[in-house]
């Protein structure tokens, strides 16, 4: 899953720092450029990827992790109060997003997507991207205030 819509999508901004619904949990999340890189290098050599499964997985993360480097306070919320804050108080979602990024907010909270895999650095050949700094310029973009 995309550090940036971990950081910039899952997160929410509430007073004074961000807020979510992951209690200590963490996500194994990937900079959005890497599994670009990934995809690139697979359709690039298509014979040589063929019948293969990979596990692009990152670095796992939390949101106390994004705060820190956000230089905020993270508060944790309930999933309900989660749930109720993306049907009422987040314009534009389609009628899809907020029953996903839910499910996506309790795999988190669980343990579900913090499980680790060798295979995304292995197929780049070099390491991953920092998944909490994509995170954290993703949080940062959609912080009250910050310029587009």
């Amino acid at each position: 899953m995309y550090a940036e819509l971990f950081g910039g999508g899952l997160l929410m901004w509430g007073e004074g720092g961000v807020e979510s619904a992951f209690g200590e949990g963490a996500l194994a999340a990937v900079a959005r450029e890497d599994l670009a890189d990934a995809a690139a290098i697979v359709a690039a050599s298509p014979a040589e990827h063929g019948g293969r499964v990979y596990d692009l997985v990152g670095t796992p993360i939390t949101a106390g992790l994004v705060a820190d480097r956000l230089g905020v306070p993270h508060r944790a919320i309930d999933l309900a109060e989660y749930r109720r804050r993306l049907l009422d108080e987040t314009p534009g979602l389609l009628p899809f997003q907020p029953p996903m990024l839910a499910s996506i907010a309790t795999g988190i909270r669980h343990g579900f997507l913090d499980g680790t895999a060798p295979d995304l650095t292995g197929l780049l050949g070099r390491p991953a991207r920092d998944p909490p700094a994509a995170a954290v310029a993703a949080a940062s973009a959609t912080r009250p205030g910050a310029r587009a």
